[in-house]
């Protein structure tokens, strides 16, 4: 249903979904990551009306995860670049 990708890395389209509505996309080496882009690989649209909300998650300095909102996916929607260097930092950080 998903796919991501990250400058001179393969396409992953593997997501692990971890509940009814989550999927999980694993980002080795996340900290040498500036953008990540999340796609609609186009296999399974959304219900009309509806989209996907896309989250970065890192761990806080406890090691607990920091859920950050990037944006989001829908149909008419299907791809988005998202920033994400700063993030991981600790910088702007935001609890969802």
């Amino acid at each position: 249903m998903f796919g991501c990708l990250v400058a001179g890395r393969l396409v992953q389209t593997a997501a692990q979904q971890v509940a009814e509505d989550k999927f999980v996309f694993d980002l080795p080496d996340y900290e040498s990551i500036n953008h990540v882009v999340v796609f609609m690989l186009g296999t399974i649209p959304f219900p009309e009306g509806m989209g996907g909300s896309v989250y970065f998650s890192y761990p806080d300095s406890n090691g607990m995860p920091v859920w950050q909102l990037l944006g989001f996916v829908t149909n008419g929607k299907p791809s988005a670049i998202f920033k994400i260097s700063g993030l991981k930092s600790g910088k702007n950080n935001i609890l969802k």
